[in-house]
């Protein structure tokens, strides 16, 4: 079993890397990351996840352009003047993962279980069944497998010397990122993982203190 400190070392040492360095990414590690992450748990064991690995720069820049897009637009509508220079920096930020010599692109499969379909199936006339599946959809199993398969990806690449970080934001382009990307309709473009060599060492953020994240049901 893996030590107790060297765990909580690679864990607490964990940053999300913004910036990176203009150096190649071996493969041969990306696969290593990928096939461990493949053992992350997940719903099912139906395993319904792919990731693609993007190293074609000019690709990577157009999944950008396809960002800053949708950011622009959102950042020109009148309701988001009240965030000024929240604004602002999202305006900067958005696509920074166009200097990662590395995307991983995490794609969710349409899982369904037994439960599910039953629902799904029942919903159309029953209201029961429509509330208990809208409990199920907030925190459905697909896409808890696919974030399951992230966290580990993240802390195996961090192993590895790789910076990296998780970004839910580049959702906001889903349909164009999709058609870039050649997804099948039946896989859904879930998360973005820029990866690379750090050119930043941020510190550490502070997190709550554990007394106000749990407690105990006796």
């Amino acid at each position: 079993m893996v030590e107790w400190e060297e765990l909580t070392k690679l864990i607490k040492t964990r940053r999300s890397i913004r910036k990176f360095q203009d150096k190649p990414v071996p493969e041969e590690l990306l696969v290593k990351t990928l096939e461990l992450a493949t053992w992350a748990p997940n719903g099912g064991n139906q395993q319904a996840w792919k990731f693609l690995i993007v190293t074609n720069r000019e690709l990577i820049q157009k999944m950008g352009d396809a960002v800053n897009a949708k950011t622009e637009l959102m950042a020109s509508w009148p309701e988001a003047e009240q965030f000024g220079d929240n604004v602002a920096r999202w305006r900067k930020t958005s696509d920074f993962f166009r200097g990662a010599p590395v995307c991983i692109a995490v794609l969710m499969g349409r899982y369904s279980s037994v439960a599910d379909q039953i629902l799904r199936a029942r919903g159309e006339t029953d209201a029961v069944a429509r509330e208990i599946r809208s409990y199920r959809e907030l925190g459905k199993s697909s896409l808890q497998s696919a974030a399951s398969a992230i966290t580990y990806i993240c802390l195996i690449l961090h192993y590895f010397g790789l910076g990296n970080t998780w970004m839910g934001g580049p959702l906001q382009a889903k349909k164009e990122i999709e058609a870039l990307l050649e997804v099948p309709p039946e896989w859904d473009f879930v998360g973005l993982i820029p990866v690379g060599y750090a050119a930043e060492a941020p510190e550490p953020r502070p997190r709550k203190p554990i007394q106000d994240v749990i407690r105990f049901i006796r």
